[in-house]
């Protein structure tokens, strides 16, 4: 049975180079929140360019945040 977001997710490997600085990496992070980014960008029926814009740093910031090297203790 196929998942219907099979496909939609980002490798390890991508998440790495986005973390590490890698602009094209960090563009597939950007892609792929984008839908969702949007949906909360939109106010009273029309679309928020700022607040848009606001998460992309967000989530840039937080994906530069992201520790990779995670173990358990």
């Amino acid at each position: 049975m196929e998942n219907k977001y099979s496909g939609r997710g980002i490798t390890f490997e991508t998440l790495e180079k986005a973390v590490s600085g890698d602009y094209n990496a960090m563009q597939e992070v950007i892609r792929l929140f984008k839908p969702y980014m949007t949906r909360l960008s939109i106010d009273d029926g029309r679309f928020d360019k700022e607040l848009f814009e606001r998460l992309v740093q967000r989530l840039m910031f937080i994906t530069w945040q992201f520790d990779m090297h995670y173990s358990e203790k």
